[in-house]
C-alpha cells in the first residue's frame, strides 16, 4: 500500500501544485497520511530536489543540449547546433517576448510546494528533531530557488507561506520585492541554517557549510552589485515601486558577510581543496569525478545513480566525435582559451592572434603548455583521452600533397571526423568522465558539484578585495592556484581576481552571472563573435598551421538592460502587479 500512495503522490505532486499564477486544485497532496509516514514525507523531499535542477538540464530533458546554456551565455564557448536553446539564446537578442526555457528559472510551483511542505510537517505527529531535520533542507532548497531567480531578474515576489486557493486577488497578484529584500532573505536563512543543519550530512543534502556557502556566494554578489551596478526605481502604477540593485554604501557590508561566511568554511569545516594526484592537470580533472572520502573539496554535490533511474548526459554531449557513439555538442571558445596563462604565468594573450596564424605551431608550444586547468578542462588537438588522441585538424599536408580524407600507413587520420572540427576546434573536457561509454543519451551518474571550496577561496579574495584586505584576497587567490601549481601573483586587482575566479570555475554554471554582476559583460560580449580554430596538420613538421574563425554565425547583442533579463509578457499579462525589467 506504501509503495501505490507513493507512486500517486509523486504524480499529485509534480502535476497539482499550484502557486499565484497556476492555480489548480491540491488533490491528493492533503491527504493527512502523508504527514505521518516518514517515507512519504521523503518521497516529497526527494521530488523538490530533483525539481531544483541544480545541474542544468531544464526544458529540454530530451536531448540535454541546455548543459552549455550558461557556459554559452558566458562566452566560454558554444552548442553545436544552431536550433539548440543555448545557441539561440546567446545569440539572439532579449526582450519581453519571452526568453528560452533553460534561462527561464521561473519556479513558483516549486516555492508553492515547498512553502506547502513547511506548513503541514509542523503539525505532523513526527520525531521533533526529524521535523526539523526535513524543514531546514526544505528552507535551504527555497533559498537556493530563490537565489537562482534573484540572478536572473533581480527582484521577485518573495512568497514564503502557501497562498489558498480561494484567496482574493490583492493577496494572489503580488508584487515583486526589492533586490535587496531577496537577498537579505536568503542569506538571513543561511545565517539561521548554518546553526541548524549538522556540520556533515548524508550525501547529496546540505550541511551547516552548504549554509556557509551560498551564504558566501549570495552575498558576494550583493557586494559587488553594490559595487559596480547602479540603483533603479521602477515606477508601477497598480502597486509597490520596484527597486533594483543596491546603495554603494553596502558594498562593505555584504563583503562583510561573504568574507565571515568563507572564512568560517575554510577554518573550521573538515573541507580541503583536492590534491589528491601529483599531476596537477590529472587532479584538476579527477576533482570532478572521485566521488569517495578522499574528495573533501566538495561541499554539496547533487547525486546521481544511473541504477536508480538518476543520470544525465553531460559526459555524452562533451566526448569529441571521434570517441563517442552518438553527437557531442559543447564546443569551447577560442577567445576563452585566451583566458589561460602559459604554465610559466604568462598570460593566455601573449601570444597575439597575429602570431597564432603567422606560422606553424607544435602542440607542446601554444597548447599543452599551459595552465594544467586548461589541459584538464579542454579537448584540443592530440589531447589524450581513453587509451587514444583526440584530433581536430580539417586536413593534412604530407610532402606538399592536401589531403582531407584517409589516413596514413599506421592509421593516423589525415581529417578528423568532421563534427570535431566544423564548430571551435576544441571541446569541453572538463567534467566529463573517461570511464562512462556514451551507449546512450541519459547514462552519465557523475555528481554534479553544486559548491566546492575552490569556490570558496575565490569568493573569500574577492570579499577581502571588496574590503581593502589586499593582502587576505592575495593569499586566498594563491591557494587556487598553488593547487593547479601556477606562479604565486604578487599583486591583485579586478582583472586578476576576475579572470582567476573565470578559469577555475569555467564550465560550472558560474561565467553568465559573474560577468554581469561585474558589469563587464557588455564590454566582453556585445558585437562579439566567438572564435574558434581551423586546424591544418603539417605532416612532415608534426605542427599544425592554425586558421581563426567565426564559430558564431551572427554577432552577439548585450546591452545595458540585459543585466536584468526581461519578465517576460506571460509573466507581466497575467499579474498587473508584475512590473517589467527597465528597457524591455
Amino acid at each position: 500500500m506504501k509503495n501505490k500512495v507513493y507512486l500517486i503522490l509523486l504524480l499529485g505532486i509534480t502535476t497539482i501544485s499550484c502557486n499565484f499564477i497556476d492555480k489548480e486544485p491540491l488533490g491528493l497532496i492533503t491527504d493527512p497520511v502523508v504527514w505521518q509516514d516518514p517515507a512519504l514525507i521523503d518521497a516529497y523531499l526527494a521530488d523538490l530536489y530533483s525539481r531544483v535542477d541544480f545541474i542544468g538540464i531544464g526544458g529540454n530533458n530530451g536531448e540535454q543540449t541546455s548543459h552549455a546554456m550558461i557556459a554559452s551565455m558566458g562566452g566560454e564557448g558554444r552548442s553545436f547546433g544552431t536550433h539548440h536553446q543555448s545557441y539561440g539564446a546567446s545569440t539572439g537578442v532579449l526582450s519581453s517576448s519571452g526568453i528560452f526555457s533553460e534561462l527561464n528559472y521561473w519556479q513558483y510551483v516549486n516555492i508553492r510546494d515547498m512553502n506547502y511542505f513547511l506548513q503541514q510537517i509542523e503539525s505532523s505527529p513526527l520525531n521533533a528533531s526529524l521535523i526539523v531535520q526535513r524543514s531546514s533542507e526544505v528552507r535551504f532548497l527555497r533559498a537556493y530557488t530563490y537565489f537562482q531567480m534573484l540572478i536572473r531578474w533581480g527582484g521577485v515576489p518573495l512568497i514564503t507561506k502557501p497562498q489558498a486557493i480561494d484567496a482574493p486577488a490583492e493577496e494572489i497578484f503580488v508584487s515583486r520585492n526589492s533586490e535587496k529584500e531577496v537577498y537579505d532573505f536568503v542569506i538571513n536563512e543561511m545565517t539561521d541554517l548554518s546553526n541548524i543543519l549538522p556540520p556533515q550530512n548524508e550525501k547529496g543534502r546540505p550541511s551547516k557549510y552548504a549554509a556557509l556557502a551560498l551564504k558566501s556566494r549570495a552575498a558576494l554578489y550583493a557586494a559587488s552589485i553594490a559595487k559596480y551596478g547602479t540603483l533603479q526605481t521602477v515606477s508601477n502604477p497598480t502597486g509597490v515601486d520596484l527597486v533594483l540593485g543596491f546603495p554603494s554604501s553596502d558594498v562593505a557590508t555584504y563583503a562583510q558577510i561573504s568574507y565571515d561566511a568563507s572564512t568560517d568554511i575554510i577554518q573550521n569545516s573538515t573541507h580541503r581543496l583536492y590534491e589528491v594526484l601529483g599531476d596537477p592537470a590529472e587532479n584538476f580533472q579527477n576533482l570532478f569525478l572521485d566521488e569517495s572520502a578522499a574528495n573533501k573539496e566538495v561541499i554539496m554535490a547533487e547525486v546521481y545513480d544511473f541504477s536508480k533511474n538518476r543520470a544525465h548526459a553531460f559526459t555524452m554531449r562533451s566526448t569529441p566525435h571521434d570517441f563517442s557513439n552518438t553527437f557531442a555538442t559543447m564546443t569551447f571558445s577560442y577567445n576563452w582559451l585566451e583566458r589561460f596563462e602559459f604554465a610559466d604565468g604568462k598570460p593566455g594573450t601573449s601570444v597575439t592572434r597575429a602570431q597564432l596564424i603567422s606560422k606553424d605551431w607544435a602542440v607542446n608550444e601554444i597548447f599543452s603548455n599551459r595552465d594544467p586547468r586548461f589541459v584538464a578542462s579542454v579537448f584540443y588537438p592530440e589531447s589524450e583521452w581513453a587509451g587514444g588522441k583526440t584530433y581536430f585538424h580539417k586536413r593534412t599536408i604530407r610532402g606538399g600533397v592536401t589531403y582531407s580524407a584517409g589516413t596514413d600507413e599506421n592509421g593516423f587520420p589525415y581529417a578528423a571526423i568532421s563534427r570535431n572540427h566544423l564548430r571551435d576546434g576544441f571541446m569541453v573536457r572538463k567534467r566529463t568522465n573517461e570511464k562512462i561509454y556514451p551507449a546512450n543519451l541519459n547514462n552519465d551518474d557523475t555528481d554534479y558539484i553544486i559548491f566546492r571550496l575552490g569556490e570558496i577561496y575565490l569568493n573569500l579574495a574577492e570579499a577581502a578585495f571588496y574590503l581593502g584586505k589586499n593582502g587576505e584576497a592575495l593569499t586566498a587567490l594563491n591557494k587556487v592556484r598553488q593547487r593547479a601549481k601556477m606562479p604565486d601573483k604578487t599583486s591583485i586587482n579586478e582583472d586578476i581576481f576576475q579572470n582567476e575566479r573565470l578559469v577555475e570555475l569555467t564550465w560550472e554554471n558560474h561565467s553568465y552571472w559573474d560577468i554581469r554582476r561585474w558589469r563587464i559583460a557588455k564590454k566582453l560580449l556585445n558585437g562579439v563573435r566567438l572564435q574558434g580554430c581551423n586546424f591544418t596538420y603539417i605532416y612532415d613538421t608534426k605542427k599544425y598551421r592554425i586558421q581563426l574563425v567565426n564559430s558564431e554565425g551572427i554577432a552577439r547583442t548585450f546591452q545595458d538592460h540585459n543585466y536584468y533579463l526581461p519578465m517576460a509578457v506571460g509573466k507581466t499579462s497575467e499579474n498587473p502587479n508584475m512590473v517589467e525589467n527597465p528597457g524591455y
